[in-house]
């Protein structure tokens, strides 16, 4: 009994992930000299800052956290194709951020703490730097576990699962211009990646199932192949010879 709920979730061994992710991140944090190119398009400018959208930016957190727990007990194929989607994507983020470092200048200066969500948001700042911002690791990861959810047998036919999951996307996703911790430039980014992994996790089939493992094997099984094989192996070995 032991063994069967170990292996029932060998899926689960994807979330180790999240720590080499982690620190990797960091790594890369330190690879950046003070030389990056800048994300800046015009309606950075005409964005305002808005300190109370620093709600839903952490919001993020529990949402990505909560999606991934009820995928893994609930949808083993759906969380192995979630956790593909995001080691593709947040590491294509790692390897483009090493290869093009870039940052934003959109923070305003001289902000201090007056009221709460003013609080919130320089403690942000103070945790996470402005570099590495293009794509938007925080907005890719907020589309993949929503289009996750949606895909989901029993969540995505909730009417409310859906509302909830699609406002939380969009709020989400704006409020990282809106408290100036992403430009424009890097939703688009953040977004476009996500078209691209979701067509190679959600789309491709075939024999191979990378995208379902180690919840299911990375080859079918074929019936017809594995009966021929299994009557090869049980054939012996040489021809008889016919008695004269």
């Amino acid at each position: 009994m032991k063994n069967r709920n170990v292996k029932s979730f060998r899926h689960a061994w994807l979330l180790l992930y999240y720590p080499i992710f982690t620190i990797c991140f960091f790594v890369v944090e330190r690879l950046v000299n003070g030389q990056y190119a800048v994300m800046y398009v015009w309606l950075d400018s005409v964005i305002p800052f808005k300190a109370y959208f620093v709600v839903p930016y952490v919001l993020w957190y529990p949402y990505f956290g909560l999606a991934a727990l009820y995928l893994v007990f609930r949808d083993e194929l759906g969380f192995c194709r979630y956790m593909w989607s995001l080691i593709l994507g947040l590491s294509f983020c790692l390897a483009f951020y090493v290869f093009y470092p870039n940052g934003q200048n959109l923070r305003p200066a001289g902000l201090q703490g007056g009221d709460i969500f003013t609080r919130l948001v320089l403690r942000l700042y103070a945790a996470d730097s402005n570099l590495n911002v293009f794509p938007s690791i925080h907005v890719f990861a907020t589309i993949a576990p929503t289009v996750a959810l949606l895909k989901n047998r029993e969540a995505g036919k909730s009417l409310p699962v859906r509302i909830i999951s699609v406002t939380l996307c969009v709020m989400i996703c704006i409020s990282t211009v809106f408290i100036k911790q992403h430009s424009v430039l890097d939703i688009l980014g953040g977004a476009g990646l996500y078209m691209v992994v979701y067509l190679l996790v959600y789309r491709t089939g075939g024999s191979w199932r990378l995208w379902t493992w180690p919840a299911m094997p990375l080859r079918e099984s074929n019936p017809q192949t594995d009966s021929k094989r299994a009557s090869k192996s049980t054939k012996p070995q040489g021809a008889s010879k016919k008695p004269l």
